[in-house]
């Protein structure tokens, strides 16, 4: 290499860094403050409504003992950036500085922001446990669960078919949406009082007619005759009637299309 030559690619390399290595001996904003004869005046610098506006600003007033102009600050903070980490920063040090005046206020946001609980207790030796022996009958009676499983839950989620089918025996009073929902579980006809509570259901708005739940097409020919005495409308339906045909058939140790009596009698069920 020829004295005083300086490569080409060592040249680019020389000028491609320059940037950075006057970014890294650049002086920040945080060192012109923190050095700064006046601070109020180094404020000036930044952008207002952002972060670090906030915090310099905040910070300065904290440091300065500004505690209305503080306050007035933080609460614009907190309404532009509900969820600012540089915020707690402040909202932390705020606490610290004022736990000598009301600790218990410090210790309550301590406790809040680190999620502590101090539940442990002091054990005493040749103490008598004051523990209860049983459990209270009336907090685990049944209708005290009962009672809060309804006002929970609109769709029953938590009920087994055999609660539901017990709903509908013990005529629990339902809500519109309970009653639907209870309709929507059962799956077996065999229940008292499970016609008033598919009766009561479609003479509701919000009822689709019959054939909407699975249990109405389950439905005994008894119990189908009783609903349509207590909802006549439904003898004009087209998929209670087919329920009701469907109930006629001859069972299933009869072959109707080869035994003339059996088939004679299915029809006759069927005109009448």
């Amino acid at each position: 290499m020829k004295k005083g030559f300086i490569p080409v690619s060592l040249l680019f390399a020389v000028l491609a860094a320059g940037p950075l290595l006057r970014a890294e001996n650049e002086v920040g904003f945080i060192e012109r403050y923190a050095l700064a004869a006046d601070r109020e005046k180094a404020l000036g610098e930044l952008v207002p409504g952002t972060e670090d506006y906030y915090y310099f600003y905040a910070l300065q007033y904290e440091n300065t003992g500004q505690k209305e102009k503080l306050a007035g600050i933080m609460e614009q903070w907190k309404k532009r950036f509900p969820n600012s980490d540089q915020r707690q920063v402040i909202e932390n040090r705020e606490a610290l500085r004022a736990y000598p005046a009301d600790p218990q206020r410090t210790l309550r946001l301590i406790k809040h922001r680190f999620g502590l609980q101090f539940n442990d207790q002091q054990e005493a030796r040749d103490k008598k446990p004051n523990l209860p022996t049983k459990l209270d009958p009336q907090r685990i009676d049944r209708t005290v669960f009962l009672r809060w499983a309804l006002n929970a839950d609109d769709a029953l989620n938590g009920f087994s078919v055999a609660a539901l089918e017990r709903l509908v025996r013990d005529k629990t009073p339902l809500r519109l949406e309970q009653r639907r929902a209870l309709l929507r579980g059962l799956n077996r006809p065999d229940v008292p009082g499970l016609v008033d509570i598919i009766a009561a259901d479609l003479q509701t708005k919000e009822s689709r007619g019959f054939g909407e739940f699975g249990i109405h097409k389950a439905l005994l020919p008894g119990q189908l005759d009783e609903l349509a005495a207590k909802v006549p409308a439904i003898a004009e339906s087209r998929a209670y009637v087919e329920a009701r045909l469907r109930k006629l058939a001859p069972d299933g140790d009869a072959d109707p299309e080869f035994n003339a009596p059996e088939r004679e009698a299915w029809l006759d069920r069927l005109w009448t």
